[in-house]
């Protein structure tokens, strides 16, 4: 049995929480909308029957969104990981991730088109990086901080020895 989700991370948006929201749970699979808060009242960062939070799941995980306004923008402060099984699915998520006005960055960083930075990641760099033998993991961190989006193949021949 699954141990219940009792923290939950808080997105805060620039008055664009419901489609981001919609976007990645566009994007990752078993994803959904939770529930959308709506404000009955005007307030600071809005009028009443506007969305204030929209609670959502990636993948399992709970999130919310919440319309804050621009005062707070995204910064390389904080990302999100999304560890992925091979080249196929690293490609995917980037690719989506950086669609619309997303940028790539370096090491596997991308900031998504609301700004949100990520970090598209291959389960066997996690395995490569973490051996026994310090100078495999060493080339393979090398041949990682080279690159703007991971390269399994790359980092794969990085691991083993091979130009």
């Amino acid at each position: 049995m699954a141990a219940k989700q009792t923290i939950t991370p808080c997105l805060w948006f620039d008055n664009n929480a419901e489609q981001a929201a919609e976007f990645y749970t566009s994007v990752f699979d078993d994803s959904r909308i939770l529930r959308k808060m709506i404000n009955h009242d005007d307030w600071p960062g809005g009028k009443a029957g506007e969305v204030v939070v929209v609670e959502f799941e990636l993948k399992g995980q709970r999130y919310q969104s919440l319309n804050g306004g621009p005062s707070q923008p995204f910064n390389d402060r904080v990302s999100l990981s999304v560890t992925c099984k091979d080249q196929a699915e690293v490609d995917r998520y980037w690719d989506a991730l950086t669609a619309d006005g997303g940028e790539p960055i370096m090491c596997g960083w991308l900031k998504d088109k609301f700004g949100l930075r990520w970090q598209i990641v291959p389960e066997a760099f996690f395995k490569f990086v973490n051996d026994q033998d310090i100078e495999k993991s060493r080339r393979v961190m090398q041949a990682m901080t080279q690159m703007v989006k991971l390269d399994v193949q790359a980092l794969t021949q990085a691991y083993e020895g091979q130009p």
